[in-house]
């Protein structure tokens, strides 16, 4: 599951699914294996579906996972931010310990 998502009580997400961020799956709900589960109302899509660039590009993904605006277009600029963010997120854990 992704930023976001919501699972209603007694839905099952079969092994190897994926609930994409902001999907909001209803109660008693099944994501059968491998399939990608997307919106409100979700939606659920086969492996290599070619509708499935669309509706991530629908949910703003890139703004709910790393606070970039949707509206940019320039892919180079977008790797670059979501680069940047990442490089604080595991930059914060610099100093952690493995406890032995």
């Amino acid at each position: 599951m992704l930023q976001e998502a919501r699972v209603g009580a007694g839905t099952v997400v079969a092994v190897s699914a994926l609930v994409h961020a902001r999907t909001v799956l209803p109660d008693e709900f099944f994501v059968p294996p491998h399939c990608l589960a997307v919106g409100d109302p979700v939606r659920i899509f086969a492996p290599g579906d070619p509708a499935v660039p669309q509706a991530i590009a629908e949910l703003g993904f890139a703004g709910v996972a790393f606070g970039i605006d949707a509206a940019l277009t320039d892919r180079l600029a977008r790797y670059e931010r979501i680069a940047e963010v990442r490089v604080r997120e595991f930059g914060a854990h610099l100093d952690d310990l493995r406890e032995p």
